[in-house]
């Protein structure tokens, strides 16, 4: 009787879940919290050459010319699996992505990838600000280049709140997570905002700010210098629910 090929039979059944574990990813739309969406095509890519190699593998099974019994190799590529089944996707949390400081969640991210952000849309003078997915790191860099411009104008902005232990009892960052390749890059990036009921917001919660831009010191402990930065000074605050997308991808 041909003894059955172990080492083929497993390599093709893990390659064949491998791809099945991605497509479910496409399907539940759950792979934009782990790659960037301009990505997906190199993905959908590697899903059919993991099917293709399962099916070939799966042939030679019964073959009597070949035969490879189970190693380590296997057990490290179903490690992954199983840790993918274990831990379901999810979003990093806030207390994760602040580890660069108050001043890299500010000003760090978005100062690193200005240039791969659309300009910045003209605006009237009495228009209001609507700092959205699409604009969110071109506008939050010209609040930062060239902040008297904006003094006085009024912004909208939906964002999540993240309190640092360092700010006063009025303030809090309306941030946002940014995404440049996929969930190991993440960083966060937000505005400093300054609401007399900060107190009644929880952290992590999704709200939506209306404000006026101004201008206040800042001191950089990484450069020890003291620079202008601008801020919110926020007169509305409405709860939403978290968006479908919470990531913003440059």
């Amino acid at each position: 009787m041909r003894r059955a090929n172990a080492g083929a039979l497993l390599w093709s059944l893990l390659l064949g879940l491998a791809a099945l574990s991605i497509l479910y990813l496409f399907l539940s739309s759950k792979l934009a919290l782990f790659i960037h969406p301009r990505m997906e095509k190199a993905l959908a890519l590697a899903v059919v050459m993991l099917l293709l190699l399962s099916v070939s593998t799966w042939r030679q099974v019964r073959s009597s010319e070949t035969y490879s019994p189970i190693s380590w190799g296997h057990i490290l590529f179903l490690l992954p699996l199983l840790l993918a089944l274990m831990y379901p996707p999810q979003m990093l949390t806030p207390e994760i992505l602040s580890q660069k400081g108050l001043f890299g969640v500010l000003r760090g991210p978005v100062a690193n990838l200005n240039e791969e952000q659309r300009p910045l849309p003209a605006l009237a003078q009495d228009q209001t600000i609507v700092i959205d997915d699409e604009n969110f790191i071109s506008i939050m860099d010209a609040l930062w280049s060239n902040t008297d411009t904006y003094v006085g104008r009024e912004v909208e902005m939906l964002g999540f709140v993240y309190i640092d232990p360092v700010l006063g009892p009025q303030d809090f960052v309306l941030a946002r997570l940014i995404m440049t390749c996929c969930a190991a890059d993440a960083q966060m990036a937000g505005l400093l905002c300054r609401y007399p009921e900060r107190n009644s917001l929880v952290p992590g919660q999704w709200i939506t700010v209306r404000g006026t831009i101004g201008k206040l010191p800042y001191y950089n402990g990484a450069e020890k210098t003291v620079i202008e930065m601008p801020y919110l000074e926020v007169f509305q605050v409405r709860k939403v629910e978290k968006p479908p997308q919470e990531y913003i991808y440059p």
